[in-house]
């Protein structure tokens, strides 16, 4: 017979192997990983008790003297400080930590499985090493990243350009949501006038028919366009926009599309892609809609990516959720995409039931409204981008910034990381 105390490591064992094999939260979505210690800590609005498994779009919160450490399935773990909240959100197989507000600590060892985003930048590993790297929201919304362990990248979120972070080194980056491309915008990006937005990049070329004209003119960066214009690239042309309101849009080869509307008093925003694809980055105080040949969109605050062919459309949501129906409003049967699903919408069908995007589709969709396009070196920069400081760990701490960003691993992440514990989960 089993002695009582081979009886509870039996039962501890297995409950251990079960917590990553137990139904999440949300049906039909897979743990992301577990909390492996939290004080002060609350997930989907309530105090975490003790160990807790993670699902996609979960939202930790730290209050004040609060902390929570994160334990990913891949073996990567994120601390999340005190006073501080994130979100979580699986893009193919990459975890990606959104930052609300506070700050966060990245830790990993081997291929990067985790970045870190705010609403402007990416934050991410550079090499395939051990890796360690905080990234934190300060008062007055300045961005401050510090690498802590191996160098980490830092990409603008709208594919403007990149630059590398060298070991033992911090920035100071102003968090403006737009930086020079929104120059244009309303004060407080209120929608307001003609203008509907300005032309950031182009690649090698696009037209525009204006509004009123028969002919179309070429297009070039820091061009302004406003509502009824129509747009139009070529087989092998890219270009970016950035709205009025701070969204932005990345139009793929061979699309035409144009601005129905925008409305300051209802803050809403149109777009009709007659063909061809386009990826929307939207603010969360406006509310988009998109038009196809066969389908409606709405959205607020979310990332998606649309292909529009005369018989078809296609929607992937990158990040946040977008409602869908057929155009014709009579065919009825709208869905809900939340992050990492698709649809398609044919002519005179509901939209299909959302589902996880297949790798090779998402990386098409991707591919489809890349700009600069695939395969076409993006900007790494030597020098630091304009309004950044770039300073040593040594020089960030005695000025008050970032504290204890260079102590270490203690310091970093209370658990080291090559640390087994039981309960620890498995590598996918």
């Amino acid at each position: 017979m089993f002695s009582e105390s081979r009886v509870r490591i039996v039962l501890a064992s297995v409950g251990c192997l079960l917590f990553f094999l137990s139904p999440s939260p949300a049906a039909g979505e897979k743990p992301l990983g577990r909390v492996l210690y939290s004080h002060a800590t609350f997930l989907r609005g309530v105090p975490v008790p003790g160990s807790e498994s993670i699902v996609p779009g979960d939202v930790l919160t730290t209050s004040e003297e609060g902390s929570a450490l994160i334990e990913l399935k891949s073996g990567a773990r994120v601390k999340i400080s005190e006073n501080s909240s994130v979100r979580l959100l699986l893009e193919g197989e990459t975890v990606r930590a959104e930052l609300l507000s506070g700050a966060v600590v990245s830790e990993s060892i081997g291929k990067p499985t985790m970045i870190v985003t705010t609403p402007t930048l990416q934050f991410d590993a550079a090499k395939e090493t051990e890796s360690r790297y905080r990234v934190e929201l300060s008062e007055g919304q300045t961005i401050l990243a510090a690498a802590m362990k191996g160098n980490m990248i830092i990409t603008a979120r709208d594919g403007s350009g990149s630059y590398v972070l060298r070991e033992g080194t911090y920035a100071s980056i102003p968090s403006r949501a737009l930086e020079n491309a929104n120059q244009s915008a309303a004060p407080d990006g209120q929608l307001g006038g003609d203008r509907s937005g300005t032309i950031t990049y182009v690649v090698p070329d696009g037209v525009v028919k204006r509004r009123g004209q028969s002919a179309e003119v070429a297009l070039k960066a820091d061009d302004g366009i406003t509502w009824q214009d129509v747009v139009r690239t070529s087989q092998n042309g890219r270009l970016r926009v950035a709205l009025v309101d701070g969204s932005f849009l990345n139009v793929g080869s061979a699309s035409t599309f144009k601005i129905l509307r925008h409305d300051a008093d209802l803050q809403q925003i149109q777009v009709q892609l007659n063909s061809g694809a386009v990826r929307v980055w939207t603010r969360p105080s406006t509310n988009f809609n998109v038009q196809s040949p066969t389908a409606a969109l709405r959205a607020a605050g979310s990332d998606f990516i649309v292909e529009a062919q005369v018989e078809g459309t296609r929607v992937y949501c990158v990040q946040g959720t977008v409602s869908i129906q057929n155009i014709e409003a009579a065919v009825g049967g709208q869905v809900t995409l939340h992050s990492g699903e698709f649809t398609r919408v044919d002519r005179g069908l509901p939209p299909s039931a959302p589902a996880p995007a297949p790798d090779r589709l998402l990386q098409s969709l991707i591919d489809l409204v890349a700009v600069p396009p695939p395969n076409t070196e993006r900007r790494m920069a030597a020098e630091p981008m304009p309004g950044w400081h770039i300073g040593s760990l040594s020089e960030a701490e005695s000025a008050g910034l970032l504290i204890g960003a260079a102590a270490g691993a203690a310091a970093a992440v209370a658990v080291p990381l090559a640390t087994a514990t039981p309960a620890s989960p498995s590598r996918p």
